[in-house]
């Protein structure tokens, strides 16, 4: 059709866990196959746990960083790390070295455990300052987003309300401290839904939808954008 004779655009997203060691592209014969422009658009930049990797998503563009580049038609920069997104100053420092339009830290499921949670407040207030130091782009807090066995494991839940309660604190310091630019989004902001998980903690396709369209009502509001139903 006349679509396809002007061309059509293509995002192609790579796989959330396994290497890529080699990569084809078909398409048809007497056809052309071309790189886009590189978008110089300021990116946002996500630091977070293997949520924000994109566990357990049902294929690559399913993770919620990928619906929420797609959504609003920008860079996003994924550094999900499963296991390891503890607010390590290395990362932030590598972070800061990018032109952001907006950094988000989501890594409060990789700090609920004992020997993390008394340090949370500090290291958020840390990682905060920091990147204050070399950038004046909003700041985007995210708290944990609970656990599916939350209502039934005091254990679990104990976990998640402390290192909730340890991010509201450091927000609330920050902003004593004259913070400009720092937003929050709380659990009960997230609201997740039960029928989001695949386990324990990670977002199944219906948690990963639901935990877009959070982020991106937020970041819209932060930008002022339209929101798009």
């Amino acid at each position: 059709n006349d679509l396809d004779k002007k061309g059509l655009p293509f995002c192609l997203f790579l796989p959330l866990y396994n290497g890529v060691e080699w990569l084809e592209i078909g398409i048809p014969k007497n056809e052309s196959f071309e790189w886009l422009p590189v978008d110089l658009n300021s990116p946002i930049v996500v630091y977070g746990t293997s949520i924000v990797q994109g566990a357990s998503a049902s294929h690559p563009a399913m993770a919620w960083t990928s619906i929420l580049q797609r959504r609003l038609g920008i860079p996003l920069i994924n550094l999900g790390f499963s296991g390891n997104g503890r607010l390590e100053k290395n990362v932030i420092s590598l972070m800061t070295e990018l032109n952001a339009s907006l950094f988000i830290l989501d890594c409060l499921p990789n700090l609920d455990k004992a020997e993390y949670i008394e340090k949370t407040e500090i290291l958020l207030i840390d990682a905060v300052n920091q990147i204050r130091k070399k950038s004046d782009s909003p700041i985007l807090l995210i708290e944990h987003i609970g656990f599916s066995c939350n209502s039934s494991d005091s254990t679990y839940y104990n976990r998640m309300d402390k290192v909730n309660k340890s991010s509201w604190q450091a927000f609330k310091r920050l902003e004593e401290q004259g913070v400009n630019g720092l937003y929050y989004l709380s659990k009960s902001d997230i609201s997740f839904p039960l029928n989001g998980w695949v386990d324990h903690i990670h977002p199944n396709d219906i948690g990963m939808v639901h935990l877009e369209k959070i982020v991106e009502k937020k970041i819209r509001q932060i930008f002022d954008y339209k929101v798009i139903e």
